[in-house]
């Protein structure tokens, strides 16, 4: 099999194609020949060193695959030889590749969903979608009626939270982008105004009004998640489910306690730890949406295994939209 391997830390030089040895299933897992892989923010942060404790080099990145079940391990029942599918690779990593080792519990039959759901567009939703759908419906709870803000809206995270938090009831969904040129995509993505983050405090205030929002789902952190909590009416909640920015500022635990205010954080690869049955039925359940196209996702690339320094670059510039994907076969 083909792998993309990261020896060390750098830039997007060190992402090699390597030849390996094929892949045997163990027990209670099964090998994918895959056919795409999506791209994510993740993979660069482990390119660039920043996960060596779990993830020590040499490592293949990758935390989402699409492909057909090759073989098969004792124990696993539910799925057969040939069949497409769509997995979470979220422990251990090695969707680069044109085998993947996967585990049933994280990996959704997609014959089984109805619809035509394309394999690039399962590669390129499973992990963000099933995120948005947890953070949603699970973390927060969305009420109906809510008014919600999301930061870093048109990203591959982004564009699925307006909708899904749409789909669960909520009134107004407002986003914040950080160019001009991403504004447009607004009513696509389920989100009645995007505005620049830039100067969203003053935007959300005059939207919103005196009451605030009731949820802020942000990956961006730093300054961002800081300001959010001006925002934020009574007894509304911060989901922290990232930190693109890189920036981390303490927060006072005076401050939310005196706002009746909350933080929290919400990651799926370490939920998917806990709770492995419970993050892939969401994964069923948020697919199934994308599917019956209750919800619509935004792939904007596709490149050949060996343009992946490509897709990093593109990633790292900040002018994509939705999410870039690897075709492995």
């Amino acid at each position: 099999m083909k792998s993309i391997v990261i020896d060390r830390a750098g830039g997007t030089e060190v992402l090699k194609v390597k030849e390996m040895p094929d892949l045997a299933p163990r027990y209670g897992e099964m090998i994918v020949d895959v056919a795409y892989a999506g791209v994510g923010l993740v993979d660069i942060l482990i390119r660039k060193g920043g996960f060596t404790d779990l993830f020590p080099f040499p490592v293949i990145p990758g935390l989402e695959v699409s492909g057909f079940v090759r073989s098969i391990g004792d124990g696993v029942e539910g799925f057969r030889i040939g069949q497409p599918v769509a997995s979470m690779k979220l422990l251990e990593l090695g969707g680069y590749a044109t085998q993947a080792r996967v585990t049933p519990q994280l990996t959704v039959p997609l014959d089984s969903l109805g619809g035509n759901l394309e394999m690039a567009e399962a590669a390129a939703s499973i992990v963000n979608l099933t995120t948005a759908y947890f953070a949603v419906k699970q973390v927060n709870r969305m009420r109906q009626g809510d008014t919600v803000l999301v930061h870093a809206a048109a990203g591959g995270l982004g564009s699925f939270l307006g909708q899904i938090a749409k789909r669960f009831g909520a009134g107004k969904v407002l986003g914040t982008v950080g160019s001009q040129d991403k504004i447009k995509l607004a009513a696509t993505l389920g989100y009645d105004e995007l505005l620049l983050r830039s100067d969203f405090v003053n935007e959300v205030k005059q939207i919103a009004g005196l009451q605030g929002v009731d949820a802020v789902f942000d990956p961006v952190g730093g300054e961002t998640r800081a300001r959010s909590l001006e925002l934020l009416r009574p007894l509304g909640q911060i989901v922290a489910l990232g930190n693109a920015s890189g920036g981390e500022l303490a927060h006072q635990s005076n401050e939310i306690w005196l706002g009746n205010q909350s933080i929290t954080g919400f990651n799926l690869g370490a939920y998917a730890m806990y709770d492995p049955v419970g993050v892939g039925q969401a994964a069923r359940e948020a697919l199934q949406l994308l599917a019956s196209r209750e919800v619509r996702s935004e792939v904007h690339g596709i490149y050949p295994m060996e343009d992946a320094s490509e897709a990093h670059r593109l990633l790292e510039s900040g002018q994509t939209t939705g999410k870039l994907v690897l075709q492995m076969g």
